[in-house]
């Protein structure tokens, strides 16, 4: 299949010694292109200052051809669709891009806080490992932003409810997914887990669904102050949670099992229901190896996190 995008490489460092040439590097930073073309460069300038770990831009090709920025940067990474696309796409194509063992995503539309690398790592690698490290996000008026998700149902719909974290970097706190796709990655996990479904047509909902089979699955998102983000303009959190093509996928992970006496159970979510995804992956896949069920996620989410 045709890639639906394009790779920019940066120019190599010939300084390297053959023994380190191909090596991974610890960290990839991934910048979203989500901000007008002042702010984008802006980002790109802070980063090579003062976090140069691999640096990778996800943009469209009218931003390569009208701001010549392979020429402007040429120690970043681009990876250029032709067309806006979805954050699961963007973020599929740099997983399959980079040979980091860790990528922080963040955007072109937020300023680094925070980022304390011996906290972060050390808590990507404990026990149960958690899939994502999820950041605390201020406002432009640096006031803390409700990015915090708790499982929850309301009838027979998903409907996440809003936090604000604690302010703490020796905390971790449980998270449902991460907000605009925003976090530390462990690039490994994040591909055995397949990544984010492409077939969902909606950023909220890929984000939804990825974050809610981590936390299935056995790998959390949490969140801590020792990673954190300022948006630049945004005074609170907007998410287009409409419905779309693809969603039922969404539920049907998310819902079709339930996890009695230590066994899983399958069940069709009614009315939300993709008939293919049951029969060819729940029913012969994903019952095998989901550690909990949703319902457990809400009743225990409030367990505090060794």
């Amino acid at each position: 299949m045709h890639n639906p995008y394009r790779i920019i490489q940066k120019r190599q460092d010939f300084g390297l010694s053959l023994s380190n040439i191909g090596a991974p590097d610890q960290l990839s930073i991934v910048l979203l292109d989500s901000a007008d073309s002042d702010l984008l460069d802006k980002t790109i300038e802070w980063y090579l200052e003062n976090l140069n770990f691999n640096i990778h831009v996800i943009t469209i090709e009218e931003r390569i051809e009208e701001n010549n920025l392979s020429e402007k940067y040429p120690d970043v990474t681009f990876i250029v669709f032709k067309n806006l696309t979805t954050i699961g796409a963007m973020l599929n194509a740099v997983a399959n891009v980079t040979y980091s063992s860790y990528i922080l995503v963040t955007r072109t539309d937020t300023q680094l806080v925070s980022f304390d690398g011996e906290l972060l790592y050390a808590a990507m690698g404990k026990g149960i490992k958690p899939s994502i490290i999820t950041p605390v996000l201020f406002n432009c008026d640096m006031e803390i932003m409700s990015s915090l998700r708790r499982p929850n149902l309301l009838n027979r719909d998903i409907d996440p409810q809003a936090e604000a974290p604690i302010v703490d970097d020796s905390i971790l706190q449980r998270n449902l997914y991460p907000i605009f796709g925003i976090g530390l990655y462990e690039r490994a996990l994040f591909q055995r887990m397949r990544g984010f479904d492409e077939e969902i047509i909606s950023d909220y909902w890929q984000l939804l669904d990825f974050g809610i089979r981590a936390n299935l699955f056995g790998n959390p998102v949490y969140t801590t102050a020792a990673l954190a983000f300022r948006f630049y303009e945004k005074h609170s959190i907007i998410e287009d949670n409409m419905n779309c093509e693809g969603m039922e996928r969404c539920y049907t992970k998310a819902l079709s099992i339930r996890r009695i006496n230590g066994r899983n159970i399958i069940q069709k979510w009614r009315p939300y229901v993709d008939k293919e995804l049951y029969r060819n992956e729940i029913k012969t896949k994903q019952v095998v190896i989901q550690k909990t069920d949703f319902f457990t996620l809400m009743e225990n989410w409030d367990e505090k996190v060794e």
